[in-house]
């Protein structure tokens, strides 16, 4: 399997310059977002394959949730850490 490297995001650096309550904030918004369009995918995937919506329910509430927290979790972390130590 290859796998690329991506550089980062034009946004990425804007991203560090901003308060670390606003990031985590930005961060927890784009997850929602993220998870909408997951369901949107599985969603035109089962439509066109018959698979029964409670299937889908059930891959983005039992998975796609715990793929999402798993890849922020690092990320999620530190932030968290940053608004605890300037709002002890």
């Amino acid at each position: 399997m290859n796998v690329q490297m991506r550089p980062a995001p034009p946004n990425a650096e804007s991203e560090s310059s901003l308060d670390p309550r606003e990031r985590l904030e930005r961060l927890h918004r784009d997850m929602r977002e993220t998870k909408a369009e997951l369901r949107d995918v599985l969603e035109r995937l089962a439509n066109k394959h018959g698979i029964p919506q409670r299937d889908v329910t059930y891959a983005i509430d039992g998975y796609a949730d715990d793929m999402l927290s798993d890849l922020v979790y690092g990320v999620e972390r530190d932030l968290e850490q940053h608004c605890e130590e300037e709002h002890p």
